[in-house]
């Protein structure tokens, strides 16, 4: 399944639950600083952080999609910043996706 198609499952999904697990406040929290006009290059970085440490299933996955290379933040533009965010989205959209389809 494409992973917009999956997101936008997710978060309807999210819509109507009321008691939201810490996967799901994190899908969310992820969601709105990717999205946080203007962009909020130290809270995103932290962001990434933080998602890493919390699942670090989905940041090793990330790094072995071909063509990411780990790098320092401070040699990324604030667009690559914003891809791994949305690629964190992606990924814990599709973690929810499975525990919502079991």
């Amino acid at each position: 399944m494409p992973s917009d198609v999956v997101v936008q499952t997710v978060l309807e999904y999210l819509k109507h639950k009321n008691d939201l697990s810490d996967l799901e406040k994190d899908i969310i929290s992820t969601i709105t600083k990717y999205n946080g006009q203007p962009f909020d290059r130290k809270g995103a970085e932290q962001k990434v952080i933080e998602n890493n440490l919390k699942y670090p299933d989905i940041s090793a996955a990330i790094k072995m999609v071909p063509g990411i290379n780990v790098i320092p933040f401070y040699e990324v533009s604030d667009e690559g910043v914003r891809d791994n965010l949305k690629m964190q989205i992606e990924a814990m959209c599709f973690k929810e996706y499975n525990i919502i389809k079991s």
